[in-house]
């Protein structure tokens, strides 16, 4: 199990000895399907049959056969569509002629699918809805906490926008109050006009900085609330699992 993990133990079927079953379960794992399993057993050999999607370069997948009275069987002569290098596609066939192994099918068996994939590195869950209070102070500095990985992109040009309206505002209110100020003394017309479309300006700008800062605040609280819940998610079925003496965490369905 070094280097990955097994994401799934994805299908078992309940074989009686001298039956030939087929069906069509359509479980998935995280990002693999193995579907319509179909078990043959014979008195000399097992033959397994199913389809596989999802599939990449790096995944492997592996049988596991279980008796029902025996508990696991060392399948040692597996071959066929089996292990690593294999690709997504219909009827994959795997026999294990089990007489080879010194064994013998005289009981149910039960067949069960492994896939183990490439360990990916993990991405840190987004903060929660507190960072709310990060972005009242500068929007798009909160947004960065909230993102899986503190993905920064491009929202410091929000924090920049902000602070660039305030600015381009707060300057047009002074020459907005110098102009008006100018009209009473010389009572300049063109003056009064001046410090109304300055007035007008500094209205539109910081009426588009709150405008950002509560649009980013309310984004960054609700894309925190969705990841508090993401957090609070626990895969239904969740099962401990022994593959020969290594533990392993996967989904388990049986058929």
């Amino acid at each position: 199990m070094n280097g990955g993990r097994l994401i799934g133990l994805l299908g078992g079927l309940l074989v009686f000895p001298g039956l030939s079953l087929a069906q069509k379960p359509a479980k998935k794992g995280p990002s693999v399907a193995i579907t319509n399993i179909r078990v043959d057993v014979n008195t000399e050999r097992v033959q397994v049959r199913y389809d596989v999607a999802g599939l990449q370069p790096d995944d492997s997948v592996y049988l596991e056969i279980e008796s029902q009275r025996r508990g696991q069987l060392n399948a040692r002569t597996l071959t066929g569509d089996v292990g690593k290098g294999l690709l997504s596609g219909k009827n994959k066939t795997v026999v294990w002629p089990y007489r080879l192994d010194g064994l013998r099918i005289d009981d149910p068996i039960q067949v069960l699918f492994h896939v183990k994939q490439l360990a990916l590195p993990a991405v840190p869950p987004g903060g929660g809805p507190a960072y709310a209070l990060l972005s009242v102070v500068a929007p798009g500095v909160g947004t960065i906490f909230v993102q899986p990985g503190r993905n920064v992109g491009l929202r410091p040009l929000i924090t920049g926008s902000y602070l660039g309206l305030w600015a381009f505002g707060i300057v047009q209110k002074n020459r907005s109050n110098q102009a008006y100020d100018r009209y009473e003394r010389e009572r300049d017309e063109a003056a009064y006009a001046q410090a109304n479309r300055q007035h007008h300006q500094y209205l539109l700008a910081t009426g588009a900085a709150v405008a950002l800062l509560v649009a980013d605040v309310g984004y960054t609280f609700w894309k925190g609330r969705k990841n508090t819940k993401l957090q609070r998610v626990t895969t239904p079925g969740l099962a401990i699992d022994v593959v020969g003496a290594t533990p392993t965490v996967g989904l388990r369905v049986r058929f």
